[in-house]
């Protein structure tokens, strides 16, 4: 009879901390493998929200790295930052990492825990390995978002800092970074660049540094122009109409969508892109 490994990977985000400790109140006696995929482009808040998962849970997260850098990886693909279409970076940094690392238990039967939620319309990227057996227990037990919140702040974890949202009076929005992942992650809004821009400047700057001639994280919009004030202006005044549209009649098609000539090219195409299937890897 082969032997079985249970892993759960964490990314710092709330879903897959949510399944933490949920899994481990659900099977107390059954031993997890607890795994984070370090990009070493994360934000702080994302290891200080690791360490504190670890501490209030009794459990030890064990951290795995590449093979190669973000910045190594850029210089393989010619400068050719990832996007949406061309997710090398999930595929190099987190897909290829996990695989490697279950190597040494290529004898075993492996339960590979993903925190996608029952509320979300997604698969995300799914290892096909024959060893190794994808379980959702979200999806199989009808958790979604406001329950995995219930979890969080049952177990006094909370949410990650980087959703404390901010508050800008002058335009009576609100806003916060909406995922886990890296700091310069290409799914991230407009509203969240200049999020991290206000919050983060240092990684602001780092992420700027690896845009080149006719290489942006937002097509047509180099981070340097999207940090000057008149652009700041418009994406929040564009930001507000969303969120007063939202509140009037919730977007449900493109064609809506296409009318709104006030959001920006970059957010229709995530919203198109997205609709919240997010990459597994990266928000586990």
């Amino acid at each position: 009879m082969r032997k079985e490994l249970h892993v759960i990977s964490v990314s710092g985000g709330k879903d897959s901390a949510a399944l933490a400790i949920y899994m481990k109140e659900k099977y107390p006696d059954r031993e997890f493998k607890y795994l984070f995929f370090d990009t070493e482009e994360e934000l702080q808040d994302t290891y200080d929200y690791l360490n504190k998962l670890q501490s209030i849970l009794g459990i030890k997260v064990e951290y795995k790295f590449p093979e190669k850098s973000f910045k190594e990886l850029l210089l393989q693909h010619n400068d050719y930052l990832p996007s949406p279409s061309q997710r090398w970076c999930t595929r190099k940094m987190k897909l290829e990492t996990f695989l490697n690392t279950m190597q040494e238990f290529k004898d075993y039967t492996i339960y590979n825990y993903v925190g996608i939620r029952a509320d979300e319309n997604r698969e995300g990227l799914i290892p096909t390995d024959e060893h190794i057996v994808t379980v959702m227990p979200f999806k199989d037990d009808g958790i979604t978002l406001n329950d995995v919140k219930r979890i969080l702040h049952d177990a006094g974890v909370g949410l990650p800092a980087y959703y404390d949202v901010v508050y800008d009076e002058e335009y009576d929005i609100e806003y916060f970074r909406s995922r886990s992942g890296c700091y310069f992650c290409f799914f991230m809004r407009q509203i969240e660049w200049v999020w991290l821009w206000e919050k983060h400047p240092d990684e602001y700057k780092k992420a700027m540094e690896f845009e080149k001639s006719g290489y942006s994280w937002i097509k047509d919009m180099p981070l340097s122009k999207l940090i000057e004030p008149e652009s700041i202006d418009k994406i929040k005044k564009s930001y507000k109409r969303m969120q007063e549209q939202r509140k009037k009649q919730p977007i449900k098609n493109g064609t809506m969508m296409e009318e709104m000539d006030f959001i920006s090219e970059h957010d229709k195409m995530l919203d198109e892109i997205e609709k919240d299937e997010l990459c597994t890897m990266c928000t586990l």
